[in-house]
């Protein structure tokens, strides 16, 4: 076992690892309230794509797709209204101590922040208006941090609430609350007995796989965002890669991929053995997996990088990540690099985040507009901002059952960091 700080730790190996988040993977219930739009059921648009090229109009398709009655102005305005969303979340970052959360409403092309205090309010607002952000505040009384300590709580709980809801506890900020999904016929006795600040709702009826597959790929010449993974028995997708406080370096994936210390490789044409995985925890928010790279050319490469489905040759790089960025929002676009079965086009998928916190799915970050497939478990998230830059947001966990099939929906496990002393890796 590695002496790293990083996932090679005990406690990882036993699941009871604590997840770091820096402040906030801030949003709430698609459809929680009036401002925040809620995709349908059933869509039929086809999959926005990030080809590398044409970033806007990828992001436009997104918002086409997730949102059905959108009209591509508003997608449009949307869009441009992203485009120093990255200068809000830094200040946001730096006054987590008064912040209950945030979210990006497409409809109204603003940024919604929900803060504890006016002056905290005023300082927002003040820095919306120096960088031409759209930004309106909302005041709560509830840190996201308090939100977040309260929802695991309930989590990892054993009294009767906590026992019904199996895991299924997440988080709305556009309401400040706790969202906790429980079997429709007990919803109405537990909401009685639910404490101050959490609100009970049905647990949904979706069949949801994990996308684990067995599968073959060829591709060794570095580690990409998106490359097939393979263990004997089982095919996943590779996530993003990583160094701990010592310099070792990792390859993350999901950790319902299993294969704890068994050898994972790419490429079948000359298969490279990648490393072992040291660390597994599919509990909670938390499904990712930790593979240390031995390989000698993997393990010299000193670079993230994303790779772009059915581009010839092409891979783009990892700008930042959660863990740097501070923030993940709902009404945000992002996309998937992954395995993707039989794509019907080039380019890695993309949809909408609806939630950064859903209580039907333990807490995972929700995306809708498409539903990824069979051995794309492990695949890297990230966010596509509006002038081409790419930040690692989380490793796919599940989606709705099929492949690319309606209701288009797909959950995440979130960064910034699954294990403590983990550095993201930029291009």
């Amino acid at each position: 076992m590695a002496a790293d700080p990083g996932p090679a730790s005990t406690s990882a190996r036993t699941g009871t690892a604590v997840l770091v988040m820096t402040l906030l993977a801030a949003a709430g219930l698609a459809g929680a309230a009036p401002a925040v739009a809620t995709p349908a059921d059933g869509v039929s648009a086809p999959a926005a794509r990030d080809t590398g090229e044409a970033t806007t109009e990828a992001m436009i398709q997104a918002y086409l797709t997730s949102y059905p009655g959108m009209t591509a102005d508003t997608a449009a305005a949307a869009v441009a209204a992203q485009a120093r969303g990255d200068l809000l979340k830094a200040d946001l970052v730096a006054r987590s101590a008064t912040v209950g959360g945030a979210w990006f409403d497409p409809h109204a092309a603003t940024y919604r922040v929900a803060v504890t205090n006016p002056t905290a309010a005023a300082g927002i607002t003040a820095v919306g208006r120096r960088h031409g952000i759209p930004v309106r505040t909302h005041q709560v009384t509830r840190t996201y941090a308090e939100l977040e300590r309260q929802a695991e709580a309930l989590r990892t709980g054993r009294d009767p609430l906590g026992a019904a809801a199996a895991g299924r506890v997440g988080i709305d900020v556009t309401d400040n609350s706790v969202v906790v999904a429980v079997a429709r016929q007990r919803q109405a006795a537990l909401a009685g007995r639910a404490p101050a600040g959490v609100r009970v709702v049905a647990a949904d009826s979706h069949v949801v796989d994990l996308d684990a597959c067995v599968s073959r790929a060829d591709c060794t010449d570095s580690l990409r965002s998106g490359l097939v993974i393979r263990r004997p028995g089982a095919t996943c997708s590779a996530g993003f890669t990583a160094r701990g406080s010592t310099g070792i370096r990792w390859l993350l994936t999901s950790g319902h991929c299993a294969g704890l210390d068994a050898a994972w490789s790419t490429g079948t044409t000359t298969p490279t053995v990648v490393g072992t995985m040291t660390d597994a925890i599919d509990s909670g928010r938390v499904d990712a997996g930790a593979i240390q790279v031995t390989d000698a050319g993997y393990h010299g490469d000193t670079v993230g990088r994303i790779y772009l489905h059915g581009v010839p040759g092409r891979s783009v790089p990892v700008d930042g990540a959660a863990a740097t960025m501070g923030f993940i929002l709902q009404g945000e676009t992002v996309c998937l690099a992954a395995r993707v079965t039989q794509p019907a086009s080039p380019g890695n998928p993309c949809g909408t985040i609806t939630s950064v916190s859903d209580p039907q799915r333990r807490g995972m970050v929700r995306v809708d507009g498409y539903d990824a497939c069979p051995g794309d478990s492990g695949g890297g998230w990230y966010w596509l901002g509006s002038s081409g830059t790419r930040w690692a947001y989380g490793l796919h966990s599940r989606s709705t059952s099929g492949c690319n099939s309606a209701p288009h929906t797909s959950w995440f496990s979130p960064l910034p960091s699954f294990w403590s002393g983990l550095t993201y890796e930029r291009g």
